[in-house]
This record gives C-alpha cells, structure tokens and sequence, in this order.
C-alpha cells in the first residue's frame, strides 16, 4: 500500500511539475541537455495482505477516491507555492529598491514596469508564432533580434511554424536589477510565469510537437531612454542555480 501511495505521489508531481518544452517565443530555452536511461529486465514475487479494492463498497471505494483527489489538489498546491516561492522572495527584497529608485526616476515605477513587460509579453509571443520579424525588432535588443531572426529562418527554411494560441500570462514580478549612473545601462529581470497552447507545425501543417503546461522563465529587460527591450530569457532552473 505504502508503494502505491509513493507511485500515486510521483506521477502527481510529475504531472502538475512545469517542464522546459522546446517552444514558445525564443525556442523556450537558452541551452538544454538531454538524456536517457535503461532498464533490465527480472521477476518479482510478493504476497498482498489486506482487503482487495473490488471487495469494497461503493463508499469506501468513494472516499478512496475523494482522498486520491485530495492528494492531488494538495501537492499541486505545493507545486505552485514552491515554484514561486524562490521568485516572491526576491521580489520583496526588489520592491523596496524600487519604492527608492521611483523617487528619482519615474523609469523605475514599479506598476510602469509591470504595464510595459506586459505589452512586451504578448507582442512578442505574437509575433514569435506569426514569424513577424517586424514586430520583434521593435521589442527584442539587438543581440537577441539577431539570435531569433536566425531561430525563425531555420524555421522557414524546414517548412516549420511555431503555433501560439490561449496566451496567458499567468504572473510577472521584478526581481532584480541594476540601476546605472548612465541610464542606457540599466537592465532589470522579471519572474514570467505563462501558459498557452503551443503547437510546432510542420509545412503540411501536421503537429511534430504540442505543449500546454504552465512555464517558468526569467526574462531580462534592457533601458533605452524610458523603452524597454527583451535581452535574455532564462528557464527557471537557469536563473536559480
């Protein structure tokens, strides 16, 4: 019994646990790994002790599931508390900077910030899936206009589209910056947590790979003047090291 809960408690976790997925605006990641793992092959014998679950009555089965679903909803909880927990801290520790900074520079008004990184969000994941180069030069330094224009040529060259569709963005916070003497030097990070649903499509418009889970990622803003512009993403297991 005390394996089957464990089992249970894995696949729940894996299940309500955001993976890095190979898509979305900027190919989802900075740099990746990959791997794989193999097994043998044996035999096993056990002896089961106790009341077999086609034994019992509707309402124990009943309250067998309620408890499996509360199990459930319980870790998925803590999936997201622990996923943002890391990311809450350091935006408090930010906030007051920026209550600071806002008393000098309008630029680092923390609700401007947010309003800006919003508009920014949605542009650029628009323009990722309709392969608008346009439209991201008007959001994307130019280190990494140049890194995603080759990204998208790849793409087009392979007959290949990235679909986004149901873009949400989810939660944003700042949680880190550097205010410079000269202002074109002043970048700052924010905590993006997205979802949507995300379909790679090749030219007969077949589906190689989808996704729909909920991201994490860490995305670095550059200032020019009072713009913002998108240097870097990060995944969360990137900016957390």
């Amino acid at each position: 019994m005390k394996k089957k809960v464990i089992i249970i408690i894995l696949l729940v976790l894996l299940i309500f646990t955001p993976v890095p997925v190979l898509a979305r605006a900027g190919g989802g990641s900075s740099g990746g790994s990959g791997g794989s793992s193999g097994g043998g092959t044996g035999r096993s014998s056990h002896t089961t002790r106790g009341r077999s679950t086609y034994n019992q009555s509707p309402i124990e089965r009943l309250a067998s599931m309620a408890g499996f679903s509360l199990v459930m909803v319980s870790i998925a909880g803590f999936t997201v508390y622990k996923r943002r927990q890391r990311a809450i801290i350091m935006h408090r520790e930010v906030s007051e900077t920026l209550d600071i900074l806002d008393d000098q520079d309008i630029f680092w008004n923390e609700k401007r910030i947010k309003q800006q990184v919003e508009k920014c969000y949605y542009a650029i994941q628009e323009a990722w899936s309709n392969q608008n180069l346009e439209v991201l030069k008007q959001y994307l330094s130019p280190s990494l206009y140049e890194s995603w224009q080759i990204k998208l040529n790849w793409q087009q060259f392979h007959g290949q589209r990235n679909v986004l569709s149901n873009i949400k963005l989810l939660k944003h916070d700042v949680v880190n910056l550097y205010d410079s003497t000269d202002n074109n030097e002043d970048y700052f990070w924010v905590y993006i947590e997205g979802k949507m649903n995300d379909k790679m499509l090749d030219q007969e418009n077949q589906i190689i790979e989808s996704n729909n889970d909920v991201f994490v990622e860490y995305w670095k803003f550059i200032r020019n003047e009072n713009n913002i512009y998108l240097d870097q993403i990060l995944q969360q297991d990137e900016f957390e090291k």
